[in-house]
């Protein structure tokens, strides 16, 4: 069995190397989207170059990796421990694919796909809270981050078990971490708008 586990942890992270957008944009537009934008794989840069169905296809081919780790752990009969595992493999594959020297998405999409094929209430406690957030956070990206590290205290409090919680914070780390430029720059321009506010 740990054999299996060993297995299907790596097979998650080498799923998650797909990156979509990657992909999409060599195949149909000759170009490497990293040097575009934010210079990530992930659906919203991609519609910068492709428009509206460049974004629809990163998003689902994304979302897709997540949600295909989830339900081959689900047929094996895993623990939920492992599932989650599995999904910070697929969510490491993605953000760290090895044959892109490294450099992928952000694992917003993935994360949906994974989230939505473990529980479906995870991704309507994030919604709302990425909502709310939205009305006072101009960034989108900020705000959908912001509620994303809330969801493991809202998971806490909704009486799920230690280990998701957990596994939860996990996601949510790798995640900040793929978007700390993100971060960077929201805080900068808040610091940036305080100073000009004081003048």
């Amino acid at each position: 069995m740990m054999l299996t586990i060993i297995l299907v942890l790596l097979l998650s992270y080498l799923i998650g190397c797909f990156n979509t957008g990657y992909y999409y944009t060599r195949l149909f537009y000759k170009q490497d989207i990293r040097e575009i934008g934010t210079k990530v794989t992930g659906a919203y840069n991609v519609s910068r170059l492709t428009g509206k169905r460049g974004f629809i296809i990163t998003f689902l081919g994304d979302s897709i990796k997540g949600a295909i780790v989830v339900a081959l752990c689900r047929w094996l009969k895993f623990a939920d421990l492992v599932v989650l595992l599995s999904v910070f493999c697929v969510l490491s594959g993605h953000i760290f694919p090895f044959q892109l020297k490294f450099r992928g998405g952000k694992g917003f999409s993935t994360a949906f796909g994974a989230f939505l094929a473990f529980h479906p209430a995870f991704i309507l406690y994030w919604a709302i809270t990425a909502g709310i957030l939205r009305l006072l956070i101009s960034s989108y990206t900020i705000a959908v981050l912001f509620a994303l590290t809330l969801l493991p205290l809202e998971l806490f409090v909704l009486d799920y078990s230690t280990e998701v919680v957990l596994l939860m914070i996990l996601d949510t780390l790798l995640i900040i971490y793929a978007c700390r430029s993100n971060l960077i720059e929201f805080i900068s321009k808040r610091a940036f708008q305080g100073t000009k506010k004081r003048k």
